[in-house]
């Protein structure tokens, strides 16, 4: 079984700086799950994009890796 997190950002460096981070940890990045969304501020009008993706961490290396 997998355990899954979503990674999720507004800027895109902050966005790779995470998911290298959890791959170090042993989290493989679900390409098919990647998504840029972009975002309207109804009061400015100023789009943002919005990076996700989810990570997925098998139980066994769970396991061997207990969350901080």
């Amino acid at each position: 079984m997998c355990h899954v997190i979503i990674v999720q950002e507004w800027d895109p460096d902050d966005f790779h700086q995470r998911v290298a981070e959890m791959e170090a940890e042993g989290y493989v990045a679900r390409q098919e799950t990647y998504r840029i969304t972009p975002e309207m501020d109804p009061e400015t009008g100023k789009i943002s994009h919005l990076y996700t993706i989810e990570m997925c961490k098998h139980e066994a290396e769970l396991s061997n890796h207990p969350a901080p």
